[in-house]
Order: structure tokens, then sequence, then C-alpha cells
């Protein structure tokens, strides 16, 4: 998990893109991403997301 939140730091781009839905985790649970996700964002944006 360290490794994928290491990635996302450094590719800001593809947290932006996992975030809107364009790009995925492939691996990890979608609870671990959204933990992921909000972890980022703070908790104040992820209220709108929606996961396909």
């Amino acid at each position: 998990m360290q490794e994928i939140v290491n990635f996302l730091i450094e590719n800001p781009d593809v947290l932006e893109k996992v975030v809107s839905g364009e790009a995925s985790l492939l691996g990890v649970e979608l609870d671990e991403v959204l933990g992921l996700v909000e972890g980022f964002l703070n908790g104040s944006k992820t209220t709108n997301l929606y996961w396909w």
C-alpha cells in the first residue's frame, strides 16, 4: 500500500484520473481506493465520486 501512496504522490495526474473515474488501481480493493482518495483529499471532495 505504501508503494501506491508514494506513486500517487509522485504522479498527481494519476490521482486526478483515479478520482474522476478515468483510471483505476488494479489489484486494490474499492474500499482501499476510496480510503486513499479520501486521505489525499482530506474527505472534503469525495462525496460526489461515482465508481463503476
